[in-house]
């Protein structure tokens, strides 16, 4: 078993940001990892303070 998450989260974060930039350049990976932390913290927001999401997924459940 694996003693240390911390270093398999960076090992593999690491991983995604190498091939992140060497496939599509270092501006487009900056601005994926920004949108990433961006949609990250507006997850935390709505958990934090309960935010109930319930009418806009009624919106596309399909009914027949």
């Amino acid at each position: 078993m694996i003693k240390n998450n911390k270093m398999v989260i960076g090992g593999i974060s690491g991983l995604v940001f190498a091939t992140l930039w060497m496939t599509i350049g270092f501006p487009k990976t900056i601005f994926v990892l920004l949108i990433t932390v961006i949609a990250a913290w507006i997850g935390y927001l709505l958990d934090s303070y309960h935010v109930d999401l319930s009418p806009i997924t009624d919106i596309f459940d399909q009914k027949n």
